[in-house]
């Protein structure tokens, strides 16, 4: 009787352990997974999803989580990034820091993101950024490098490179291509009190 008691209770714990773990694997099981998010200019999905802040001032985003029974305003429990440091956000507030183009700002909730494109305006000029070998494609496996100039001049060693997805990976201003897919690729330029900053779309494939 010990040892079918034993056994049972084994059982018991093994088989709630493989519960445990489907249970986990399962979209939403633990949590109120959120089905899609949006960033917009608008509260519960309002207003667009592309703005313009100028330099030293601020523009409120907001991010809207949809889940199966509605919509919810999730603008101060997501996790806010901008793509470049001429353009900083925290719980949706996002201040111009510096003149920028293409300027990418993403909220995220339990694995879940969305974003706004826009740019930060102001008196100077932006940052202009190329490649070698120029264009916008480039074939999964290959490298290019990245170059930027503010001014006439050429900082691409002082400029930040960033990739918002993985198949882009940057040592400096080499980027190396791996997977297919596009991505957005930005430079940020910060010297003192200048912050300049650019991005271009790309395709590996």
């Amino acid at each position: 009787m010990w040892n079918f008691d034993r056994k049972y209770s084994l059982l018991a714990a093994a088989f709630a352990v493989l519960l445990l773990t489907v249970a986990i694997g399962c979209k939403g099981f633990f949590v109120n997974q959120p089905n899609s998010l949006t960033v917009t200019t608008g509260a519960n999905g309002g207003g667009s999803s592309t703005f313009t802040v100028a330099t030293g001032q601020t523009v409120k985003l907001y991010a809207t989580a949809t889940y199966s029974d509605g919509n919810k305003d999730v603008t101060n429990s997501a996790t806010w990034q901008s793509s470049t440091a001429c353009a900083t956000v925290n719980q949706g507030t996002v201040k111009g820091i510096g003149v920028a183009s293409g300027v990418s700002v993403t909220a995220t909730l339990n694995g879940i993101g969305g974003s706004a494109t826009g740019s930060v305006t102001g008196n100077g000029q932006g940052l202009v950024i190329s490649s070698s070998p120029s264009g916008t494609t480039f074939a999964n496996g290959s490298q290019a490098t990245f170059s930027a100039t503010f001014n006439g001049t050429d900082v691409s060693s002082a400029t930040t490179w960033t990739s918002s997805s993985n198949i882009v990976t940057f040592n400096n201003s080499v980027a190396s291509f791996s997977g297919t897919g596009s991505a957005t690729i930005t430079g940020s330029y910060v010297s003192g009190s200048t912050c300049a900053g650019a991005s271009v779309n790309i395709t590996v494939q």
